[in-house]
């Protein structure tokens, strides 16, 4: 029986072939994971297959399966032809010894200990093969340490569910209440199977899952790409379980591709740390491993701060309100100003609906868009601007091209006021280059904010399935952000999706930040940001500060101290600003500014939120942040009264910005002084 373990880091990697139960004459090659010190018999360590991978036709090898998961059908009887290994990871050709085979590549992050894992598909067999599901990565054998690896008691499931406004939420289950339990025969397939069906990929749930034995603390945490419809699963029949996922199968989301004779296809990335620890330990090395990833301008190194004036004018910029806005907000130093959506608005139409025709309006710039855009770089600032490029509007001239959207089963795909455009279409591509990109290159735009406000579902036709079709589009997509670097190089460009609808990995790899959420000014606006800080890079990761006329003090610094957990988006009621509030506003600035190398790099130590109804939130937010001898705390209270207590022994308080009511000693202690208030606190060791 093939055998291999490796060390990499704090994490053992093992390699082990076991018999299939059932099938006596069968065995499959599977891949376990746990922290290099817990112990692992090998000779009891049990797994199954670290390719999951079914074809049409394909015969289920394990029992009460069907319609339940796709996992362990008869293709994943495979054998190792050759295993290489360094340094930086393994990698594994496995087959079938019928002309199928399967390059398995586990890639090693030795500065945050993240393995990047994928399956490459090659067809040998002389035939055309349809695949109906091929998962980008495969782990079992998981059994709790806290019990000897005997059985998966005390392991707890962590996942975020995700709606609009309401992104990354955690949310955590024992197997017990999920009914993962084994059976009194040893016999019976449980299936924790969940995601997402279409091109909003953090909808529902975001593509993340950890598995936890919190006696032991150790965690298994995974992120996948996720461009399109996605699919996680924990599958337990024996002692043990497995994690495993990838791209939405046939059941679950109608994919099938046919892979011609001598052709290959090839999974997105699965990123996985495996650690003792926390739950928010292993999503720190994940996030680390993500902005190890980024390739972005130069001038996003900084965190500059930007100001969109999407809730200033509500979808109606024009020459003459930009210019007062720029005038308004030269006191405070920014560094990007980004004209929101409507700036294409017909004379005839609302602009909410007449997306897609992007053709700059006259009245609202009766000098053009460029004069704008020259005024803009003017003051200093990079100017941006607004496209949903994918989708044509009810009230454009684009909604009526039949030829060129998208159709399920021959009617164009359409979803309250929005079609979709075909992005494989040649006459698309022209389109969008000539619509976009030529008038972002003409007009001298260097910041993109690329907005998607629904979905195509299922998928689409134009491939041999509805949901392949789907992830062809989904693909066009994403290589449309290279398009518009190469067409525009250093463009910074923005990931927007009703808020953050797209920030699966794959997409936030290609990109410079994200719109966190579309909280612009709700009170929970703290809790969200939070919750997306767990899966984003905070200088990925872009917060509305809308200041409004009528804010009090306390509000403006709610506001800001809530954009400090990322990137400060400023908006709002700047025309009128007191000049205490320009000072009050800049001192917060001039307050993040200090508390970037915290933010940008710093560990996440403490997101300690008691609030259960986002909506009528009643409780308090703490939010900690280290790098060093430094300490970033973010206080945010809500709804409710009552004193707040962080330890803060062995460090002195360097900076704060707040109006809270607070002493500061061994404990920052802070008042039950009124509802809606924040702070943010630098925090230094004593020497």
């Amino acid at each position: 029986m093939f055998f291999q373990k490796y060390i990499f880091g704090d994490t053992a990697v093992y390699y082990a072939e076991s018999p299939i139960e059932g099938h006596e004459d069968k065995t499959t090659v599977g891949l376990a994971m746990y922290p290099a010190d817990v112990p692992v018999d090998a000779q009891k360590l049990h797994c199954d297959g670290m390719v999951q991978v079914a074809f049409t036709g394909d015969e289920g090898l394990i029992d009460y399966t069907f319609g339940v998961t796709m996992r362990n059908r008869a293709a994943t009887v495979l054998h190792v032809e050759k295993q290489t290994a360094d340094e930086r990871g393994v990698v594994t050709v496995l087959s079938d010894g019928k002309g199928n085979s399967y390059t398995h590549t586990l890639e090693y992050d030795a500065e945050t200990g993240v393995f990047a894992l994928s399956v490459r598909y090659e067809n040998g067999t002389g035939a055309e093969r349809t695949l109906e599901m091929l998962e980008s990565f495969s782990i079992s054998g998981i059994g709790a340490p806290s019990d000897g690896l005997n059985s998966t008691c005390g392991l707890t499931l962590h996942r975020m569910t995700s709606a609009w406004s309401r992104e990354c939420r955690p949310k955590a289950d024992t197997f017990a209440q999920l009914g993962l339990d084994m059976s009194w025969g040893r016999y019976g397939v449980k299936c924790e199977k969940w995601g997402q069906v279409g091109s909003m990929p953090d909808r529902g749930w975001y593509p993340f899952a950890a598995v936890e034995d919190s006696s032991a603390g150790v965690v298994w945490a995974v992120q996948i790409e996720a461009p399109y419809s996605w699919q996680l699963e924990v599958y337990k029949e024996k002692e043990t379980c497995a994690l495993s996922g990838g791209m939405g199968d046939y059941e679950f989301a109608h994919w099938r591709k046919k892979v011609p004779a001598g052709a290959t296809f090839t999974t997105d990335k699965a990123y996985l740390r495996v650690m003792r620890g926390s739950v928010l330990q292993a999503e720190n090395a994940l996030v680390r491993a993500a902005d190890r990833r980024l390739n972005v301008p130069a001038s996003e190194e900084d965190l500059p701060v930007l100001f969109n004036e999407y809730c200033t004018t509500w979808g109606v910029p024009s020459e003459e309100n930009i210019r007062a806005i720029l005038a308004a907000i030269r006191p405070l130093g920014l560094k990007y100003f980004v004209i929101d959506c409507g700036w294409y608005k017909p004379d005839d139409r609302g602009w909410c609906n007449a997306i897609g025709d992007w053709k700059e309006s006259g009245t609202l710039f009766p000098h053009g868009v460029k004069a704008v855009a020259d005024a803009i770089r003017a003051e200093g600032l990079r100017p941006g601007i607004w496209f949903e490029f994918e989708v044509a509007g009810r009230d454009s001239d684009a909604f009526h091209n039949e030829g060129m959207l998208l159709k399920r089963d021959g009617a164009v795909i359409t979803s309250k006021n929005r079609r979709f455009f075909d992005l494989r279409s040649p006459a698309v591509n022209d389109y969008i280059s000539a619509r976009m990109t030529d008038f972002l290159a003409k007009n001298g735009f260097g910041y993109i904010k690329i907005d998607y406000n629904d979905t195509y579902g299922v998928g689409c036709d134009g491939a041999e399935s509805l949901g392949e079709g789907g992830r062809q589009v989904a693909e066009e997509s994403l290589a449309w952000l290279t398009k518009i670097r190469r067409a525009v190089p250093d463009m910074v460009i923005e990931n927007c999706s009703s808020g953050g609808s797209r920030i699966e990995p794959k997409r936030m790899n290609m990109v410079s930040m994200c719109s966190f959420s579309d909280a612009h000014e709700c009170a929970e606006i703290p809790l969200v940001a939070a919750n997306v800080s767990r899966m984003i890079p905070a200088r990925q990761s872009q917060i509305w500060a809308v200041l409004r006329e009528k804010d009090t003090s306390s509000r403006t610094i709610y506001s800001l101290c809530a954009a400090m957990l990322g990137r400060i988006c400023l908006s709002g009621d700047v025309l009128n600003m007191s000049a205490e509030k320009i000072e009050l506003i800049r001192a917060g600035l001039a307050f993040y500014e200090r508390v970037k190398p915290i933010v940008r790099e710093g560990e996440i130590t403490c997101i300690d939120c008691d609030v259960e109804y986002y909506r009528a939130p009643k409780g308090r937010q703490i939010y900690i942040k280290e790098l060093g001898d430094q300490k970033l705390v973010i206080v945010h209270r809500l709804e409710g009264r009552g004193e707040i207590e962080i330890p803060a022994q062995g460090y002195a308080l360097k900076e704060a910005y707040t109006d809270l009511k607070f002493t500061f000693g061994d404990t920052l202690r802070i008042a039950d002084t009124g509802e809606y208030m924040a702070g943010a606190f630098l925090l230094e060791k004593r020497a």
